[in-house]
């Protein structure tokens, strides 16, 4: 899953979403990746300091031998080795956001930019997968970010043509690889798909 999503974002398909971000994030100088797999979109941010954190250790190796001017740790979002105030901007892709903890280490009136799956996310991909494909339901925190400062949102829509050969790593970067049957994850061909990202910005309401 890894290698696959270092091929895929080498490829550039994944290029606007990371334009995105890292133009949130212009101006901060200490930014925190708060789940960064691989590294490729904090490794797209500029900024003076950049840190990166992931449970994975696989990922963080990788991460770390190709980009040598990031620091890297194995490391839980929910227990972040980090002081308090720390950070300007802390960045959370598809991963966990306990959002208590990243306002523990962003300094006063730091962001966090949240990147969340909007409704047609790789709908041409699920259609392969699935008879019903069904629209992608709305993050399950929610309920959390309605305590907070939204400062911007942006929705990020882009289609993405893949080779069969790269069809079949952007399935096996996703959850929907381990759903797949054997055969469809050895028949996916040549695709086209939507790449559909929404990006929010928020503040705590106590900063």
């Amino acid at each position: 899953m890894i290698r696959a999503r270092r091929a895929i974002f080498e490829a550039g398909y994944y290029r606007p979403i990371m334009n995105a971000v890292a133009s949130v994030v212009e101006g901060c100088e200490r930014v925190l990746d708060a789940g960064c797999g691989e590294g490729s979109y904090l490794a797209s941010v500029t900024a003076p300091s950049r840190f990166g954190i992931d449970v994975s250790k696989p990922a963080v190796r990788l991460a770390a031998r190709r980009y040598r001017d990031i620091e890297f740790a194995v490391a839980s979002s929910f227990r972040l080795p980090f002081d308090d105030a720390t950070f300007d901007a802390v960045i959370s892709v598809f991963a966990p956001r306990p959002f208590d903890e990243f306002d523990r280490v962003l300094r006063s009136g730091g962001i966090v930019i949240t990147v969340s799956p909007g409704p047609d996310h790789l709908a041409g991909l699920r259609r392969h997968l699935y008879r019903d494909a069904r629209p992608h339901q709305p993050s399950s925190d929610l309920a959390s970010m309605e305590t907070r400062a939204t400062l911007h949102t942006q929705r990020v829509q882009f289609d993405v043509s893949l080779t069969a050969g790269d069809a079949r790593l952007l399935l096996q970067m996703t959850p929907y690889w381990w759903s797949a049957t054997p055969g469809q994850q050895a028949n996916v061909g040549a695709l086209t798909t939507t790449a559909d990202m929404i990006i929010e910005v928020t503040r705590a309401t106590s900063s």
